[in-house]
């Protein structure tokens, strides 16, 4: 039977170190399509050719000072510096003994399976609802190729 993936150990790393308290990552990757449809390709339906592909990672938290990875006061740092950084899509270094708590200095990325690149923060959101918790959004904006690295 095929392992299927937890949703706890695919995590997004900046510059090595996970994101502190995160509730959710996602990786997005599109690609622009030109129309190429011609009185020569059909009357009904739409010819395309394949154009440029653009990825975004982003990810959801709860608002700490505390947390063991990158919080929101290192991504505000990051984000007003206006220079890309290394981003990884990855499931964490240990994800099959990983223990209850996170360690000290934070989760590491796998070195196989992920999925690299630079990107620049283009969102940056706290959000802070009266008798709930704080939370802060970030959005990650691939600046050149993303890159995969192959499974062992």
């Amino acid at each position: 039977m095929a392992s299927v993936t937890k949703g706890r150990d695919l995590m997004l790393f900046i510059n090595g170190k996970s994101i502190a308290f995160a509730t959710s990552h996602s990786l997005s990757i599109s690609q622009d399509t030109t129309e190429t449809t011609s009185k020569d390709s059909g009357g009904k339906w739409v010819s395309a050719q394949a154009g440029k592909i653009s990825w975004e990672m982003s990810t959801e938290n709860l608002m700490s000072n505390d947390g063991e990875g990158v919080g929101f006061e290192q991504l505000f740092d990051i984000m007003t510096a206006q220079t890309p950084i290394d981003a990884v899509f990855a499931l964490e270094k240990n994800y099959k003994t990983k223990a209850d708590e996170v360690t000290k200095g934070g989760w590491v990325p796998s070195t196989t399976g992920t999925y690299t690149g630079k990107v620049l923060i283009t969102s940056l959101e706290c959000s802070a609802p009266n008798e709930d918790n704080a939370t802060f959004s970030a959005t990650f904006t691939g600046v050149g190729a993303l890159k995969k690295v192959a499974t062992a």
